[in-house]
């Protein structure tokens, strides 16, 4: 995790409950080329595939609508009181820089940019809470090629809407973010 000081402003506690938080990640994306489409499997070869494989090659066939098509992905996080303290979503990649641009306990806004081998990355997050157990977000970026061996056609914008909704006080065997 980045250290406080390295975020350029004073930090409000963002007023949200600590513990295992479900969140409902939708991405759009536009300009990347189309993904080739995968094939059909019949329901003769999914019947012998073991059920949690199952559920994760029915959810990639259904997502696979092509470049624009929202996919939508739910996951578990679990937040303490320590994290609510800090910049939220910060998950510590190296190749980016990030600036808090505005705090308080009702929202958050983060400024970043990303660079890694062949792409620049720049976007910004606005994380809003409703009330203590609901906090909903938008994250708008823009990918560019970069380099001399940058592939042709690989500027995208990216579009990530968060809904998430507070669980339970216990995170289960749900690890905070940075922990093992």
């Amino acid at each position: 995790m980045c250290p406080l000081a390295s975020w350029g402003q004073d930090i409000k506690p963002f007023d949200a409950k600590p513990g295992l938080w479900e969140i409902a990640t939708t991405t759009e994306i536009t300009g990347m080329p189309a993904m080739p489409s995968m094939p059909a499997l019949t329901d003769e070869q999914l019947a012998k595939i073991p059920p949690a494989q199952r559920a994760q090659v029915e959810a990639a066939m259904k997502g696979r609508g092509g470049a624009g098509s929202p996919r939508t992905t739910t996951t578990k996080s679990c937040l303490t009181r320590e994290s609510l303290s800090k910049p939220l979503f910060d998950n510590g990649d190296q190749s980016c820089t990030r600036k808090l641009v505005g705090s308080s306990a009702g929202s958050q806004q983060i400024h970043f940019e990303c660079n890694r081998t062949n792409m620049k990355t720049t976007g910004d997050l606005n994380l809003e809470r409703m009330d203590a157990e609901h906090v909903k977000g938008i994250m708008v970026m823009k990918a560019v090629a970069t380099g001399n061996d940058a592939p042709p056609g690989r500027n995208m914008d990216m579009k990530v809407t968060f809904n998430t909704k507070w669980l339970a006080s216990d995170c289960g065997d749900v690890k905070p973010a940075g922990e093992k």
